[in-house]
């Protein structure tokens, strides 16, 4: 597992960039993203625009985990809560969800150790 000073993680994460989407139930919109890392416990997303996301926001997020998972349904995308959304300087939006079903992740962590 990756370790950072002060990083208070709790799963390991692996370092992959695959294309997402998030839902937001506030809009009932749509976003693309990409995902720089993931866990079992959430994922840090690269949103190519400004986004007015707040810690404790709720989202829905798909990743792609193969090629052919370009279109996700509904039941593929997970309930998360923003804990952080700070925009960059090339105005997009660096953001980090925790996947909010603590059970999922004993079940998502061995496929993001396949990627």
């Amino acid at each position: 597992m990756l370790r950072i000073e002060g990083d208070r993680r709790e799963h390991s994460r692996t370092f992959v960039q695959r294309p997402c989407k998030m839902f937001d139930p506030r809009s009932r919109r749509y976003l693309p993203g990409v995902t720089r890392d993931v866990s079992a416990g959430g994922v840090a997303i690269d949103v190519p625009r400004v986004v007015d996301f707040k810690p404790g926001d709720v989202l829905h997020v798909g990743v792609a985990m193969k090629r052919r998972d370009q279109l996700l349904n509904g039941a593929q995308m997970l309930k998360a809560t923003v804990i952080r959304a700070d925009a960059t300087v090339d105005d997009h939006t660096s953001l980090a969800v925790r996947f909010d079903d603590a059970k999922l992740h004993h079940e998502i962590e061995p496929q993001w150790q396949r990627l």
